[in-house]
């Protein structure tokens, strides 16, 4: 596929998986590295002098490793961009039909505050938790944001010219095994639904509908590390879901508002606990049910509130599963077709040799 692209592919900075892994492995030693200091200064201050210089000594160096620990995180975040596939080399290595992510550039930050994310060092973005529960489909691909230094993590980023934009979506929608759009306001994306809801079968279509942080939380690496922690953080998220649920209902009504005349049949009025919304083959849309952490997982986290506790891997197995399933008969009716023998007669017996032509001397 990657061959025979239609459009201009703008070359992307080469993947350098030894660069990226010195980078991070920069950012691991700058994080431990500080913090054996941090305590070792400490406890020297303390043998030599007194406690209470030692405890003073600990207070005022408390402020320079709270802000130098956001920067080693975020040197840590970029090796891992560095060395994240390209579109480009999954496409040339991966025979598989690609999988298209649609969301808007300004959600590219849009950490995920649920359970399955937390305890990660580096906070977690939605979509990296979609690409990876939909790589069993196919290569996870997405156009990338014009002018960014790495590719974010997730779906692997293609770049092309802007004029070429809709020309490549098109291209990708009408070769994806399926077509995610995390949903949002904005006149591309909005485009770009518009696109798929008249080009893509309708069981490979998914909306996604998230929980969006507040803009303070993520603007803040500590707001977002507390948001995503699996136990302390459960109050900062019960604090925050009134507003992240409010945000996400005006997410959907103006959803419905744009699109119920495009779509076949209407939409549900409300989403309820579901984040996904996919369609059967008549076009019917149909929410996807949230799944819950095990009861163990709840216990031993203290999260009883299971407002964002949804794994995304165990929710997405029925849409992962229609669509291998829809993919796996297709190929099956595509090789019986390629198997059956070309030379029968019209009547149903297999043709003898000199009889192709009839008698007029020309094919039929």
């Amino acid at each position: 596929m990657a061959n025979t692209l239609p459009f201009e592919v703008v070359p992307a900075r080469p993947r350098r998986p030894f660069v990226g892994w010195l980078t991070s492995a920069g950012g691991w030693l700058a994080v431990y590295g500080m913090a054996c200091l941090w305590f070792v200064l400490f406890g020297a201050a303390m043998e030599s002098y007194s406690e209470l210089i030692g405890l003073l000594v600990f207070v005022a160096l408390a402020p320079a490793v709270v802000g130098a620990f956001p920067w080693c995180i975020r040197l840590i975040a970029k090796g891992r961009r560095i060395r994240a596939p390209r579109a480009l080399d999954l496409l040339l290595s991966d025979p598989r039909p690609p999988v298209l992510l649609l969301r808007s550039f300004q959600d590219d930050d849009l950490i995920d505050p649920s359970f399955p994310a937390t305890s990660q060092t580096v906070p977690v973005r939605y979509e990296s938790r979609l690409a990876a529960a939909l790589r069993t489909l196919g290569p996870v691909i997405a156009l990338g944001r014009p002018g960014e230094p790495e590719p974010e993590l997730g779906a692997a980023r293609l770049y092309v010219e802007d004029a070429d934009w809709q020309d490549a979506v098109q291209y990708f929608m009408d070769r994806a095994a399926a077509v995610v759009a995390i949903v949002a306001e904005s006149q591309g994306l909005w485009w770009e639904i518009e696109v798929a809801i008249q080009r893509v079968r309708s069981e490979r279509l998914l909306l996604f509908f998230p929980f969006p942080a507040p803009a303070k939380v993520l603007g803040s690496f500590w707001r977002s590390a507390f948001l995503q922690d699996p136990l302390w953080g459960k109050w900062l998220r019960r604090k925050a879901v009134p507003g992240m649920e409010a945000d996400r209902g005006e997410r959907y009504q103006q959803f419905r508002a744009r699109f119920s005349d495009s779509l076949k049949y209407p939409l549900p009025e409300r989403l309820g606990r579901s984040r996904f919304v996919h369609f059967d083959r008549a076009g019917g849309p149909q929410l996807l049910p949230p799944r819950s952490p095990s009861l163990i997982v709840r216990l031993l986290t203290l999260n009883f509130r299971e407002t964002l506790d949804v794994p995304f891997s165990r929710e997405l197995r029925p849409f992962v599963a229609k669509v291998a399933l829809d993919h796996l008969s297709v190929s099956l009716r595509f090789a019986l077709h390629a198997d059956r023998p070309k030379n029968r007669n019209p009547v149903g017996g297999v043709a003898r040799r000199g009889e192709h032509a009839s008698s007029s001397g020309r094919r039929r």
